[in-house]
């Protein structure tokens, strides 16, 4: 944390910050000895099982508990379940099998020796039946209960892997693209980069040697044994992070036809940075620019995956792609019903879908709660907003005396747009300012001295300049670290995601903790007299390190005592030192570095909830060391920007690093890093961000109840500024996605409710509804019974008008009938939406233009109408 300009701070806040800082690393205060007391860290012990803690896998930590589902949740339990029991049915066929007709080969080129005659396999031999590869997604609104549908089929995957003799965690991969997703997807979930061997910002191609470490990890961790990848918060997986995927699942030798992929998440939250969603289909950017091949690559093979048509099959696709070059407001009417054709079955595939659309995560027995969660939160879905929505939640939200009234309000979260202060904007709210505030006002409240800690920079004789540079252009690693005993943080990366050491978790400050045990560092005599600079013993210039026995140790301090050279004691001697260093061509020194702020501690010890629960081991080594956590401090590059990159563009290839603990404030974040949780109170300033794709969505839907959020008064935004998240063609695109998704999800639920023999729904009931589901995607709503009985017939199928009419009533009654015709409905309008994006792209907010006249509805099954809604 870093104090904040003064000009960002009150009068009151200033007078506090001079006081704390007055008190910062008090003389004779020992923050270490405080907490520790006479208790001893052993220093291997703590250094070894540190390295062991990045390596904790799912088997280490502890699984889900059972949770009970019901209704719609029950369908991917049981889809997974039915799959990865089928499949491994199929692969232990095949092992038997293959290993029979060998023996059998064998016996026959040896008749005359005494080998017995191989007895044939008991199963089945299904070799040439290979299941078909499950697809399928689970969406949801917020709080729709996603996560527990989840841990649900996690749970069920490990009971039948577990009766199966089977190491669950080498069939089933779970992860997700960022740490704090991974770990509230379920324990022993990882992020994608680090299941993939993907370096965080790699865009080009960069295949792994096959010679090399990561590669045989990879190949480890995807192993033959695996049977299904589940990928949680998928709308914030770039079609770039796509293409890696199927990248290294080529290179590791795992045949995509063989596995179950699983995609959860919602498209109405916060889109990818940087590139677009997995499903979009934009062929150009923002800026006129066509997409990178990469991206492009990415998108097909996302489609590839799920057995999605070729673009240049898709009926309108000639259309789609002509009017991509051109201004959209030079279509004619035909041409803007073919794009239409296109948009409504470009997403058509052979995968399964559940959509969950009963909101759980509320308060229960509250109306106003009920009212918040399953009516107002979704109101704002995709920039939807509208007045009255927006009127009722500034009517209903925390008010001064709801905070006053409640004692959970003092350790609320604030959630900002803005991290960093801005010269452009002095008195602007920021995360690195609240972050500040909430230091000063924590240290007062508790009476408690504040520890800062300077970062190291390298090179030395760049460390005055580096220091000032700001924390953003080292991955938020500041150049001060301030903190006080039980301060909230929050951790800047990923260590260990399945026990809750992942980026974003909140944690608290409890120490400073250094090491007792020397520093030995190795120089010749050249870079001993060009680089060693001390007062007698006592180092005044810091030192880099070239090689020592310290990994992570990058930097010897100013004030480390040389005590031993080449392994002879020198008490201080300056002489002795001389004459050693002058005896050899390599100097080996044994350095004894300061032991207190505000010298850079080898580990920041903090306190991280439900770690000992969640079986993460004991680092520490110590007895009552429950929920105790050292964290490492890090080396981070600095980022110079896209121009001033040097060739390459990995870390390697940078000069200019800081090294300080990946730690800040956690009484404020950003949005962003809240995705995926669930907040007791929160405070929300991000009125300049409300434009941002869900990122208002994903604020709002934070809490249970209303009176749980709080906006100030000169935060809150306008209908219009929240619309305008309409003008990002991706927002648009998600929406369309959603509803295929919808549409699939009724069809996947008329099938599980077949399967479940409640009599609704038989099996030749499905095959008819198929049929008809087909023809209303083709827009065939007159006469329906008859167009779906040739085409049966056609297929040998032998069923009867009255037959068709039947199912066709049945379906008209549906959600499928209702969300097919308003997909046909919107999709005719979506190119008029298009067309205002392109005209009023830059602008703050759309000008109001009048709505035309709405077509008439299109009919499904028994002439129901389409509810076609107006595209603010």
């Amino acid at each position: 944390m870093l104090a904040c300009p003064a000009e960002d701070i009150d009068d009151a806040v200033q007078r506090a910050d001079r006081a704390a800082a007055s008190v910062a690393n008090p003389a004779g205060y020992d923050f270490q000895a405080q907490w520790l007391g006479d208790r001893i860290v052993n220093p291997e012990h703590v250094r070894r099982n540190y390295g062991r803690l990045a390596s904790l896998s799912a088997g280490d930590a502890a699984h889900s508990a059972p949770v009970t589902p019901s209704g719609r949740q029950l369908v991917l339990p049981r889809l997974v379940t039915g799959y990865l029991k089928e499949q491994r049915e199929w692969r232990r066929s095949c092992r038997e099998w293959n290993a029979y007709d060998q023996a059998v080969a064998k016996w026959r080129r040896n008749r005359s020796s005494r080998i017995v005659e191989p007895v044939a396999p008991l199963v089945p031999d299904i070799r040439d039946k290979r299941p078909k590869a499950l697809r399928a997604f689970l969406l949801g609104d917020p709080g729709a209960g996603k996560s527990t549908t989840l841990r649900s089929a996690v749970h069920e995957l490990n009971e039948l892997l577990v009766a199966d003799e089977a190491d669950w965690t080498d069939v089933v991969k779970l992860s997700a693209p960022t740490g704090c997703a991974s770990f509230h997807m379920a324990h022993g979930a990882t992020t994608i980069h680090r299941l993939f061997a993907i370096r965080v910002g790699q865009v080009g191609d960069d295949p792994l040697p096959a010679e090399s470490r990561q590669f045989a990890a990879l190949c480890e961790r995807l192993g033959p044994e695996l049977g299904l990848l589940i990928f949680d918060e998928f709308s914030m997986i770039q079609r770039r992070m796509m293409r890696w995927i199927v990248k290294r699942l080529e290179e590791a030798g795992i045949n995509l036809d063989d596995i179950g992929v699983v995609l959860v998440g919602d498209p109405a939250q916060i889109l990818p940075i940087g590139d677009s969603p997995v499903w979009s289909l934009r062929q150009r950017m923002d800026d006129g620019k066509d997409c990178c091949e990469a991206s492009r690559l990415g998108m097909l093979a996302f489609r590839e995956v799920f057995r999605m048509p070729a673009l240049e099959t898709v009926d309108g696709f000639a259309a789609w792609s002509h009017a991509a070059s051109r201004e959209p407001n030079t279509l004619n009417d035909d041409e803007r019903r073919a794009v239409a054709r296109f948009r409504a079955a470009a997403l058509d595939g052979d995968y399964e879908t559940v959509y969950l659309n009963e909101v759980r995560r509320t308060v229960q027995n509250d109306e106003l709660a009920d009212h918040f969660t399953k009516v107002i939160i979704p109101s704002f879905r995709y920039g939807r907003a509208t007045h009255a929505s927006l009127q009722w939640l500034r009517d209903n939200t925390a008010t001064a005396e709801h905070m006053a009234a409640d004692p959970l309000w003092a350790g609320a979260v604030t959630l900002h747009g803005n991290h960093w202060f801005s010269e452009l904007a002095v008195n602007r709210a920021t995360v690195e300012s609240d972050n500040a505030r909430a230091l000063v006002r924590f240290a007062n409240e508790r009476d408690t001295p504040v520890m800062a800690v300077n970062a190291q920079h390298l090179p030395t004789k760049k460390a005055a300049r580096l220091q000032k540079v700001s924390p953003r252009e080292f991955r938020s690693i500041p150049a001060v670290f301030f903190a006080c005993s039980g301060l909230p943080l929050m951790l800047l990366e990923n260590v260990a995601p399945s026990v809750g050491l992942f980026n974003g978790a909140h944690v608290e400050f409890v120490g400073p903790l250094y090491l007792e045990d020397d520093w030995q560092v190795t120089l010749s005599s050249c870079e001993y007299r060009e680089r060693v600079r001390t007062s007698g013993v006592t180092l005044t210039t810091p030192l880099d390190t070239p090689a020592s026995d310290r990994e992570r140790m990058y930097q010897v301090p100013v004030g480390s005592v040389i005590v031993k050279v080449n392994g002879h004691t020198i008490d201080g001697d300056e002489h002795r030192l001389d004459e050693l260093v002058a005896a050899s061509s390599t100097v080996q020194l044994v350095f004894h570095t300061p032991k207190h702020p505000p010298h850079l501690p080898e580990f920041i010890v903090v306190r991280v909830p439900n770690y000992t629960e969640n079986r993460g081991p004991n680092i520490l080594g110590i007895e009552d060391a429950d929920d105790l956590v050292p964290i490492r401090m890090v080396k981070r590059a600095r980022d110079k920007g896209k121009n001033n990159r040097a060739i390459g563009g990995g870390e390697e290839s940078r000069t200019e690093f800081r090294v300080g603990p990946p730690l800040e404030g956690g009484s404020a974040f950003t949005g962003f890093k809240g995705q995926g949780a669930t907040l007791d109170r929160v405070v929300a300033k991000v009125k300049a961000w409300v434009e941002t794709p869900g990122f208002w969505t994903v604020v709002v839907s934070r809490v249970r109840h209303p009176h749980h959020l709080h906006v100030p008064t000169d935060q809150w935004p306008t209908v219009e500024e929240i619309q305008v998240q309409r003008l990002n063609p991706d927002v648009l695109e998600a929406e369309i996605f959603e509803r295929q998704m919808k549409i699939n999800a009724a069809k996947t639920w008329r099938h599980f409710v077949a399967a479940e023999d409640d009599g609704e729904w038989t099996s030749a009931d499905n095959v008819i509804g198929d049929a008809v589901h087909v023809a209303w995607r083709r827009l065939h709503t007159r006469d329906v019974a008859s167009v779906v009985c040739d085409e049966l017939h056609a297929k040998g199928v032998d069923v009867s008008v009255s037959d068709v009419q039947h199912v066709v009533q049945k379906m008209s009654h549906t959600d499928e009938a209702l969300i097919l015709a308003d997909h046909i409905y919107l999709t005719s309008r979506q190119h008029c939406c298009l067309v205002r994006s392109k005209i009023q792209r830059g602008r703050r907010r759309p000008t109001t233009t009048k709505p035309s006249k709405r077509p008439a509805s299109t009919s499904a099954g028994r002439g129901r109408r389409g509810k076609g809604r107006r595209i603010s």
